[in-house]
């Protein structure tokens, strides 16, 4: 089921009638800045932050694919079935190829040139 929701993020963005989220300075700011919301809003237990959670994991998990298909990463959304799963097999795909990336062992993502 959250494969299915990724996936249907990732074709809304292609839609000319869907809002445009407001971008940060690169795509691995962008990364950065979603997975700092993630991590802080995944300790919270409250029913109500149920969906929020979710809403944060699938705005970080679409950066990341975008960052991946940039970075010419083979992208198998059906991995994100399993959304951990799928988050760190393309985490570490990335990695491989020598994105640093937010959040992991306290190395600052690349410059914004370097990102594009």
């Amino acid at each position: 089921m959250y494969a299915q929701l990724l996936e249907a993020v990732l074709t809304d963005e292609g839609d000319p009638s869907a809002p445009v989220p407001a971008r940060s300075s690169g795509p691995l700011a962008e990364l950065a800045r979603l997975r700092h919301v993630m991590d802080k809003n995944a300790d919270r237990n409250d029913p109500r932050w149920g969906l929020q959670s979710v809403a944060d994991q699938l705005a970080y998990d679409a950066a990341l694919v975008r960052v991946a298909r940039k970075r010419g990463v083979a992208v198998d959304l059906g991995a994100f079935d399993v959304p951990e799963q799928g988050r760190a097999q393309l985490e570490q795909a990335l990695v491989d190829k020598g994105v640093r990336l937010p959040g992991r062992s306290g190395s600052a993502p690349e410059s914004m040139d370097d990102a594009r």
